[in-house]
């Protein structure tokens, strides 16, 4: 019993020993400090810009942070242009960068293409501006301007028939302004532009044709057949007097031009007028009932004539209404009917007895048969000719609808037609 409690004591001394120590030695540890590091110097990187020849930079760059954002603007000098950046693919004058890494820019130009546009034109109108030098892409504005007794005929050098004409400078450029002098073209059935006591067979005149026109036949269709039997005119020769005339659809209208056509025919002695309305009111009746059937049925048909020459020392020219002329009908183009003119023109040069190759001297009349010219395969061929030749000139007497095809495939159709006409 003495030796168990001895034993007690000891541990119990033991662990107040123990503790004791534990604690003393946990109070005594120095705690741990944090020194801060340093941050690292940012990254740079170098910007060089420069400009060639023919402008300047907003900047020739310098030492930048990485990531900072640079707006360089070029400014070209007089005379030139930004063509764009050498070390960048963009094409923008203002250009912003990032830099991630050192970067070496320039400028680029080039000289602007210095052009002549040059401005001329035919008696009968003037225009705006006679032209000049100008940069190229320079939009310029020129504008014809007919004379009193004139209208405008269209532009040589340009497609376009408007009489107001915006240019692009992009090489050089020649125009000139066509005018067509209107009162050269006679309308008055009572008034005579030649010599009535003349015989012309056989001569080459100064003279242009003169034209009538029924009185529902609109200005502009009005218009049009002037240009075109001027055009024919200028192109193949003044062959003696010749008379157009130009029909509508109405039959009373036709009738009154009619009137106005015997008149003539009696005042040149051709024939009496009442022999001449009884022999001819069925021509011009029909030629209007042809219009108007070919309209309604839509058949987009013009017919013409060509009568007189020899026999009666005047040419006669006829038409029915001009469908191709009138903006309100699509299915007939414009160089359909401006080919009727110049094909019945085409035989007023045939026979206008002026040039033959087996003319006997001292005969003064040739008959068709003996001419040199095959007569309708040759008005045939003239007519698409012409049409063509004058779209390629660039003679803008044309609207947008040209013709197309060629002469060639031309030709190939009118040999078709005629086959089938003979079969």
């Amino acid at each position: 019993m003495k030796y168990s409690i001895s034993f007690l004591f000891i541990c119990v001394l033991s662990f107040i020993v123990v503790f004791s120590c534990s604690t003393e030695e946990e109070e005594s540890v120095a705690p741990v400090v944090q020194t801060p590091q340093p941050e690292p110097d940012p990254v740079e990187y170098s910007l060089t810009v420069s400009a060639a020849d023919g402008g300047t930079v907003s900047t020739e760059g310098g030492t930048y942070d990485e990531g900072t954002e640079v707006t360089i603007t070029v400014t070209a000098n007089e005379g030139y242009r930004f063509t764009g950046w050498e070390g960048n693919d963009s094409a923008n004058e203002s250009l912003t960068i990032t830099l991630n890494s050192d970067q070496t820019l320039q400028a680029l130009f080039e000289l602007i293409p210095i052009y002549t546009l040059t401005v001329t034109t035919s008696e009968g109108g003037t225009v705006s501006t006679e032209g000049g030098e100008y940069e190229e892409g320079t939009e310029v504005e020129v504008t014809a301007t007919a004379n009193e007794g004139h209208i405008f005929g269209g532009w040589l050098g340009s497609d376009s028939t408007n009489a107001n004409l915006s240019i692009n400078i992009n090489s050089n450029v020649n125009l000139e302004a066509v005018f067509i002098n209107t009162n050269s073209i006679n309308n008055d059935p009572l008034i005579y532009n030649y010599d009535t006591s003349k015989s012309y067979i056989g001569e080459l005149v100064d003279f242009y044709p003169s034209a009538f026109f029924a009185s529902d036949v609109p200005e502009y269709i009005r218009e049009s057949v002037n240009i075109a039997i001027k055009t024919a005119a200028d192109r193949y020769g003044k062959y003696g007097p010749v008379e157009f005339w130009s029909l509508g659809t109405d039959e009373v209208a036709a009738q009154e031009l009619l009137n106005l056509y015997c008149e003539r025919r009696d005042n040149l002695n051709h024939w009496d007028k009442q022999d001449c309305i009884i022999g001819r009111e069925g021509d011009f009746k029909n030629s209007a009932k042809a219009g108007r059937d070919a309209i309604q049925n839509g058949e987009c048909r013009v017919d013409g004539s060509h009568s007189g020459g020899l026999d009666w020392g005047i040419h006669d020219m006829r038409t029915t209404y001009l469908m191709g002329f009138d903006d309100s009908f699509d299915c007939r183009p414009f160089g359909d009917d401006f080919f009727t003119i110049v094909h019945e023109y085409f035989h007023v040069v045939q026979l206008a007895n002026v040039y033959n190759l087996e003319r006997e001297v001292g005969r003064n009349r040739v008959v068709p048969n003996d001419a040199i010219w095959m007569m309708e395969g040759a008005a045939q061929y003239m007519g698409i000719y012409t049409v063509y030749k004058l779209q390629d000139e660039g003679i803008s007497i044309f609207p947008s609808d040209k013709w197309t095809g060629g002469l060639r495939n031309g030709m190939k159709n009118a040999m078709g037609d005629g086959k089938y006409h003979f079969n």
